[in-house]
């Protein structure tokens, strides 16, 4: 029987930085496409959050030379990495790979965040903590939440607002997934949880609500801490009308897929 969710073998057109990654436990990681004005922001900022923490960041190539920058900044900071993906994009797949590499190098957990910088890096600590509460039951799963008690989301237009919880509302109540804000991608994942997942991961913008599909179904904890969202003051959205309908079909294909399990 082969081995669920193999580590891949790396791509040999990618480019990597070159410095040696210390031991570590918990890896931060940021997909990137043309977020070339927020990089140095965004790694100064994770790695300020906690000495222990490390960060990849994975980008799709950008235009914007952000990977040229990110490989630069790497050989001078050694708990700063980077993966620059050639002949493929989708914000799913580089997280996905981000993951997979965290594991290959012997980290414990990943802390996906956006690079935009909506996602503040002081919050990383209390999604670790979530995991492994003081005297409490650990979870898989951490997600930054905007739709609990005490989260929030500072700058989107009322449009946003509806398409988010109706995307929330669907995940939740016809897909079955136990959280308030499904479509978050601040979220801590304990890596060993990716060995019991059964179903492929998409590369688009569904990922997120699919992989806590699949955890769920996997007996996964998933647990929620309040965060607030800041919409990004620099740079544009890569949210663009055809990626938000490649989405709604993963989404669909989800329902399909939860009723014939």
């Amino acid at each position: 029987m082969s081995q669920p969710n193999p580590l891949p073998d790396p791509f040999p057109g990618d480019d990597r930085s070159t410095v040696a990654w210390p031991p570590g436990r918990v890896l931060a990681v940021a997909a990137t496409y043309n977020e070339a004005a927020n990089l140095a922001t965004l790694v100064g900022r994770v790695l300020a959050a906690d000495p222990a923490i490390q960060l990849l960041v994975v980008d799709d190539d950008s235009p914007d030379g952000t990977g040229r920058s990110a490989l630069s900044l790497a050989e001078t900071e050694p708990r700063f990495h980077v993966l620059v993906r050639r002949g493929r994009r989708g914000l799913g797949g580089a997280i996905v790979e981000g993951f997979h590499e965290a594991r290959r190098q012997g980290f414990e957990i990943a802390v996906n965040l956006d690079a935009d910088l909506s996602h503040d890096p002081d919050d990383i600590p209390r999604l670790l903590a979530a995991l492994e509460p003081s005297g409490g039951r650990p979870a898989d799963v951490a997600l930054g939440s905007r739709r609990v008690a005490g989260g929030a989301i500072e700058g989107w237009p009322w449009r946003r607002h509806l398409t988010h919880r109706l995307v929330c509302w669907f995940t939740r109540w016809v897909i079955g997934v136990p959280a308030r804000d499904g479509s978050t991608g601040f979220r801590a994942v304990r890596l060993d949880t990716f060995a019991r997942l059964r179903g492929e991961l998409p590369t688009g913008y569904a990922f997120f609500e699919h992989l806590l599909w699949e955890v769920h179904r996997a007996g996964g904890r998933i647990v929620e801490v309040p965060i607030t969202f800041v919409e990004r003051q620099r740079g544009s959205s890569k949210v663009r009308p055809g990626v938000m309908a490649e989405a709604a079909r993963d989404l669909l294909s989800l329902v399909w897929a939860r009723w014939r399990s």
